[in-house]
C-alpha cells in the first residue's frame, strides 16, 4: 500500500471491502480495476494511488486481514492474562480460538487464498505471515524441551490454516463454533491440557482455554471488511 500506509483513509478503506467482496464474488483473475473502482464509487486512479496495482490492493486486503487477527489473538491472550493465567499452552488456544472464530466472518477471504486465488509470488508473502505466527505461538508454547518448542509450534501453526479453511465452509455460526470447539479439544489433547467443557453461547468455557466463550466472542469481534454471511 503508498498513500494510506500506516492507516487507512475512507477511500482506501472503501477500495479494499470493495475488493474483498468482489473477489469473493468473482476470484481474484475474475475481478477487474473498474469493477473495484465502480464498487468503491471511486476512480482508477485513486486505486493506483493508493496500491499501485490489483496486486498491490491484493496484498492490502491480506495484510488488514491478517494485523486484525493478529489483535484479536493479542486480545484473547491479554484477557487471560487479565485474569491470572499464565500457562502458555492456554494463552495459545484461547488465541486459537479468537483467530478461527473470526476466520469464519471472512469466510471467503480465507477460502480465497487456502484454494490459490492469488496474484503471481503471494505464496512467498503468505509463507512470511506464516513463518511470523509460528515464532509468536514458539514464545507461548515453551515446554522444558526447546526441540519439543518447535515441534509442537510447527505441528500446531501448520495445521491452522487446514483448520480455518473447514471454519470457513461452515454454513452457520453454530457449525463454526462445534468444529472450532472440537479443533480447541483436539489441540488441548495434543498440548496435555486437561479438557473444560463448553457451556455454551455467553455461560460457558471456551473448551480447552480456560477463558469464558463470550470473552473470546468479544476477542473475536470483526471491525474490518464485509461480513459475508
Amino acid at each position: 500500500m503508498r498513500k494510506s500506509e500506516g492507516g487507512e483513509n475512507g477511500q482506501a478503506h472503501a477500495l479494499l471491502n470493495a475488493a474483498e467482496e468482489l473477489f469473493t464474488e468473482r476470484g481474484f483473475y475474475g475481478t477487474s480495476v473498474t469493477d473495484i473502482t465502480e464498487r468503491a464509487g471511486t476512480s482508477v486512479g485513486a486505486l493506483y494511488y493508493h496500491f499501485g496495482s490489483k496486486n498491490g490492493v491484493y496484498h492490502a486486503l491480506w495484510s488488514r486481514y491478517m494485523d486484525a487477527q493478529s489483535g484479536r489473538t493479542r486480545e484473547a491472550v491479554t484477557l487471560l492474562r487479565a485474569a491470572g493465567v499464565t500457562d502458555g499452552r492456554r494463552l495459545f488456544l484461547a488465541g486459537t480460538r479468537a483467530y478461527l472464530t473470526s476466520a469464519w466472518h471472512h469466510s471467503g477471504l480465507v477460502r480465497m487464498v487456502s484454494d490459490g486465488d492469488a496474484p503471481a509470488g503471494f505464496a512467498g508473502v503468505a509463507r512470511g505471515f506464516s513463518q511470523e505466527w509460528a515464532r509468536q505461538n514458539t514464545k507461548l508454547l515453551q515446554v522444558s524441551d526447546p526441540l519439543a518448542d518447535r515441534a509442537l509450534s510447527s505441528i500446531v501453526t501448520g495445521s491452522i490454516g487446514g483448520i480455518a479453511r473447514e471454519v470457513a465452509d461452515c454454513e452457520t455460526l453454530e457449525d463454526a463454533d462445534a468444529l472450532i470447539a472440537k479443533a480447541i479439544e483436539i489441540y488441548g489433547s495434543l498440548l496435555g491440557v486437561p479438557p473444560v467443557r463448553d457451556a455454551g453461547p455467553g455461560t460457558g468455557i471456551a473448551a480447552g482455554s480456560g477463558v469464558r466463550f463470550a470473552d473470546a466472542q468479544r476477542a473475536a469481534a470483526d471491525g474490518d471488511g464485509p461480513h459475508p454471511r
